[in-house]
């Protein structure tokens, strides 16, 4: 007899055992405990999110200040006790006397400045432990570092003033707001290109709870400002938590440099905003943080800063 006929029927016989399976499944209560097995095998657990409160950009250039995003990873909300506001002066003597400190400018800008003081900023916050562990492990760093003892412990930031000089044809600090785009204020264009901005300001202060790394911890908030994990190391080489706390970083960066102002080591971002400042120049010195911003060519930040009076002379 021809094998060939038999194959038919073993075929049938092959495909009534699944359909037997699923009646099976489908009526007895074993069987319907067994279907409730297999489903929830074949399903896949909801991966749970990580939320961390970015704060708006803010600023001159459209920037995030690096504490904003500190206190957007540490707590569910921080209470401003003073707020920044900024004031326009008429020349560096006004300006000294408004921020309790005297400016360094630099010489190779021949035009006068338009100045402004920001006053000074105080933020105090309390720890949320479990948070912070959540946004440390999603990080790939050890959250054991962190001491029970800080949840709910008070950490408050207080930045001293600061005073910012505009060179050039600066474009309107408006913000690109939904507002200011109905009423059709126009963008930074190629007329900006000789605006610099140059913010200088002591080092902040705070009062940290006892087991807080705030040099990790601003680590990850400039990586949470849009630095990569290789940016962030670099700039933490050259910029230590207490001035790292007292800049705003711009909001895109395309590529780094490490140089020097002063043989100091400086950090020189090219953000080549299409609509924004194309660098942005970050050092300290004497115990301030500094921030050089610019329209023009970077080629142009170092030279410049290099123009200005060294920390260690006399402004």
């Amino acid at each position: 007899m021809d094998g060939s006929a038999t194959r038919p029927r073993r075929w049938r016989w092959l495909a009534i055992i699944p359909l037997a399976i699923v009646l099976w499944l489908t009526i007895t209560a074993s069987g319907r405990a067994a279907r409730r097995q297999f489903f929830a095998a074949l399903r896949i657990a909801r991966p749970q999110g990580v939320s961390v409160t970015v704060p708006a950009f803010s600023g001159p250039t459209g920037s995030r200040r690096l504490q904003d995003a500190v206190a957007g990873m540490l707590a569910d909300s921080a209470h401003v006790t003073r707020e920044a506001r900024d004031t326009t002066v008429a020349d560096a003597a006004a300006a000294a006397r408004l921020a309790s400190f005297t400016p360094r400018l630099p010489a190779a800008r021949k035009d006068p400045p338009t100045l402004s003081v920001e006053s000074a900023r105080s933020i105090t916050m309390r720890v949320n432990r479990n948070g912070l562990r959540t946004i440390f492990t999603e990080a790939g760093l050890s959250a054991t570092a962190l001491p029970a003892a800080i949840d709910g412990a008070t950490l408050t930031i207080d930045t001293p003033a600061a005073i910012r000089a505009r060179y050039g044809h600066c474009p309107v600090d408006e913000g690109q707001t939904l507002t200011n785009q109905i009423a059709q204020r126009p963008p930074a264009s190629t007329d900006n290109g000789d605006c610099v901005i140059l913010e200088q300001r002591p080092v902040v202060t705070a009062q940290i709870p006892t087991g807080l790394d705030m040099q990790q911890l601003a680590g990850v908030a400039v990586e949470v400002a849009g630095m990569s994990p290789n940016q962030a190391r670099d700039f933490q080489q050259a910029v230590t938590w207490p001035a790292a706390l007292a800049l705003t970083m711009p909001r895109f960066i395309r590529s780094y440099q490490m140089v020097q102002v002063h043989g100091a080591s400086a950090m020189l971002l090219n953000t080549a905003g299409r609509r924004g400042p194309t660098y942005e120049l970050l050092w300290t010195a004497g115990g301030r943080v500094y921030s050089l911003t610019g329209y023009g060519s970077s080629a142009d930040a170092v030279p410049l800063a290099n123009s200005m009076p060294d920390a260690g002379t006399a402004p």
